[in-house]
């Protein structure tokens, strides 16, 4: 297992299991975060303060909300994470699920880029596999 695995692996398994703060101890603090088209407004974000704002805009609808993770991979020197989410939304009550590609590059020793794709295909592309 490459370092850049371990490294994305570690900062995912921080998050989800709810500790935010050393989740982005991994990350670079320039961290630029994109959820690339054609997923719900797509935009960019800057800064460990930008991930938490995508996180914040991707949960806000929801009453209920998880992640987790289904796959890890290498491919073409970036770390992809297949997510599946799982929540009911806050208005309507109804369960929402869909899958996510998260497409991590590591430099330096920390997480410097993540893009958020809605399909594997699209994901695997983008990292040039």
């Amino acid at each position: 297992m490459s370092s850049d695995l371990e490294l994305v692996r570690q900062a995912v398994d921080a998050f989800l299991h709810g500790e935010v703060e050393r989740s982005l101890e991994f990350a670079d603090p320039e961290i630029v975060s994109t959820r690339m088209p054609p997923l719900p407004d797509p935009q960019t974000y800057h800064g460990t303060a930008g991930i938490m704002e995508m996180y914040e805009d991707w949960t806000a609808e929801f009453g209920e909300f998880d992640m987790e993770v289904i796959d890890v991979a290498e491919a073409g020197g970036r770390v992809i994470v297949e997510m599946i989410q799982r929540g009911r939304g806050r208005a309507s009550g109804a369960p929402v699920a869909g899958h996510f590609w998260f497409v991590f590059s590591v430099a330096g020793g920390r997480i410097a880029r993540q893009d958020v794709y809605g399909s594997r295909d699209q994901a695997f592309e983008a990292a040039g596999a």
